[in-house]
């Protein structure tokens, strides 16, 4: 498998950001979720990470916003 080439400078940046804040981390595959997995049925969830509360919310348009 290949890596995808940056279509924008935005993209290229959070490639870059991305590749930095994994630096540490073992080259494992990302695990798939299904957003029904995560939300429970609920139209939100709360999520812990690192200390900081975050809200993960479905949207009548079926996206989803994720809040700090």
């Amino acid at each position: 498998m290949t890596e995808l080439e940056p279509r924008n400078d935005i993209e290229s940046a959070c490639a870059g950001a991305i590749s930095a804040s994994d630096e540490g981390r073992q080259n494992t595959p990302a695990s798939a979720l299904d957003s029904d997995q995560l939300l429970g049925g609920q139209p939100a969830v709360t999520i812990i990470h690192e200390g900081a509360r975050y809200v993960l919310r479905a949207t009548r348009n079926g996206k989803l916003i994720l809040t700090k």
